[in-house]
């Protein structure tokens, strides 16, 4: 589970003096799990295999957050199955870093949704990819895990903690996407997040919707969120959401693009960076190094901010909010900066179709805007210029501002400890 905080008009947020700045971070806290996923990039198991100690885990949280980091997510494998999980919660969540909970829900029993609480953790994501059991079972690799995944969003729900109930489309349950987004409703949780294969992992020998049902899924995800206006809805690895959704809803443009290398990283359970989670590429070791010096000096990292793709990719003008999935292409060609093949649009050249960014803030409402946390700031700049492209008003004041936040607030799924 990813949570994007882009800028619409230069596709991602720079901060810090024009530094890139790891605002947020996904963990692999463990490579154990109580499932067997047909999909997991991680092929996670029985065992755990060298995995971050407590106090490397402490070490790492600190130096995440001198770098910048303010969202954390913690994930696995299943994280429960980490004695120490719910430490970790709390150091991060006590630096004031949004922490969230990755897991598939069986283990969350109401003392355990409590004890989460307690320690900080701003809300869960939970995987649900059917709305019948035997079918997520089978993928999921263990009899019970519906009703597990089922148990574990109500429990939360009922102890107020929020939900991210997440769904990874394929061929086979496709056809319930609407139905799915449908019942996250009705169970009433914060957000609903529709997740794309990417062939890594155990997940290299499935097979993958084609790209026309990749659109198709996008155009579904967007109108639902003009649906349900109170649940927050969105697609991950799909950077393509940003060209679906300058026909259909332009607010969802502040969500688009990828963030790997320029936001975000992932830690492995060994303490290895990489770029995103289905990125097999090294950029250090923090048992080794410091996060810090992994983030500003990776070869890797670096390349991916400073080098644009190729391909279709490199000719399209939605090229500044997309730019196509870079582990797709890295998993389909072995060229970081290939074509996302996934994607069937064909660009009508550099800037001819790109969204309209000719829009002001007055001084007012541009030191208003300060005043938010900087840890979402550069997603609510976003959201708010293309709510006001989208209705024609050149010129944001604290009334145009206050407006949109409005809406913002009412779907912003996971808050830092202590904010309302």
């Amino acid at each position: 589970m990813t949570l994007n905080f882009p800028d619409i008009q230069s596709g991602l947020t720079v901060e810090r003096n024009g530094v890139w700045s790891p605002e947020l971070v996904s963990w692999n806290t463990t490579n154990r799990c109580n499932l067997r996923c047909d999909h997991c990039y991680l092929s996670a198991g029985d065992q755990g295999k060298d995995e971050l100690s407590l106090d490397e885990g402490r070490r790492l949280i600190d130096e995440m957050f001198a770098a910048g980091t303010r969202m954390l997510i913690l994930t696995g494998g299943e994280p429960l199955m980490r004695r120490d999980i719910v430490d970790l919660a709390s150091h991060a969540s006590g630096k004031g870093m949004v922490v969230v909970l990755g897991t598939n829900g069986m283990l969350l029993s109401p003392r355990t949704v409590r004890e989460l609480k307690d320690a900080g953790i701003s809300g869960v994501g939970i995987s649900l990819d059917s709305l019948k059991p035997e079918l997520h079972d089978d993928f999921r690799g263990v009899p019970g895990a519906w009703e597990g995944a089922v148990r574990g969003i109500r429990t939360c729900v009922t102890e107020g903690l929020p939900v991210l109930l997440q769904m990874t489309v394929l061929p086979w349950n496709r056809e319930e996407l609407d139905a799915m987004i449908e019942f996250a409703h009705a169970e009433r949780v914060t957000g609903f997040t529709l997740y794309f294969l990417v062939c890594t992992g155990r997940g290299e020998e499935l097979s993958d919707i084609t790209p026309a049902q990749y659109d198709e899924a996008l155009e579904t995800a967007v109108e639902a969120q003009d649906r349900y206006p109170d649940m927050m809805v969105r697609a991950r690895c799909a950077p393509q959401i940003s060209r679906v959704a300058a026909g259909i809803n332009s607010a969802l443009l502040a969500n688009a693009g990828c963030m790997a290398a320029r936001q975000y990283v992932r830690v492995t359970p060994e303490g290895r960076v990489t770029p995103c989670p289905y990125l097999p590429l090294q950029a250090g070791d923090v048992r080794t190094e410091s996060f810090g010096d992994i983030w500003r000096e990776a070869p890797v990292l670096r390349s991916m901010r400073e080098q644009s793709p190729g391909g279709r990719c490199g000719e399209c003008e939605y090229g500044k909010v997309c730019g196509g999935c870079r582990a797709r292409a890295h998993a389909l060609s072995d060229d970081l900066f290939a074509e996302d093949i996934w994607c069937l649009y064909e660009p009508k050249g550099d800037g001819a179709a790109a969204p309209e960014i000719d829009v002001s803030w007055t001084p007012e409402a541009e030191q208003r805007l300060q005043r938010i946390p900087g840890f979402i700031r550069g997603r609510v700049r976003g959201a708010v210029e293309a709510q006001a492209r989208s209705s024609d008003t050149p010129v944001i004041t604290p009334d145009v501002l206050k407006s949109t936040l409005d809406g913002i607030g009412r779907r912003i799924p996971f808050k830092r400890p202590g904010q309302v």
